[in-house]
């Protein structure tokens, strides 16, 4: 998976912004302030990294149990789908 074209992320004054750009500002109006643990898995995603590896990469850097990372995680990446923020590649 990978960030749909239309989309940029960007960090501000501490702050990682999804903002839409050019034909994708029609359909959303406004930007994404994104969690610290969103950022870095959108991060991960960037690197190449599919659910599973993002997910246990997230476990890591978190300390948090592999399972619930596992499930955040394609819970988080479903959501962004539906929206069309991630495309599957």
């Amino acid at each position: 998976m990978k960030l749909s074209d239309g989309f940029l992320l960007r960090q501000v004054c501490g702050e990682t912004l999804l903002m839409p750009v050019g034909e994708k500002t029609k359909e959303f109006n406004g930007i994404f302030t994104l969690p610290e643990t969103g950022a870095f898995l959108l991060g991960e995603l960037k690197k190449g990294a599919d659910a599973a590896a993002a997910a246990e990469s997230l476990a890591k850097e978190y300390d948090i149990d592999p399972q619930i990372a596992l499930q955040d995680t394609r819970d988080f990446m479903d959501q962004l789908l539906s929206y069309g923020i991630l495309t599957e590649e």
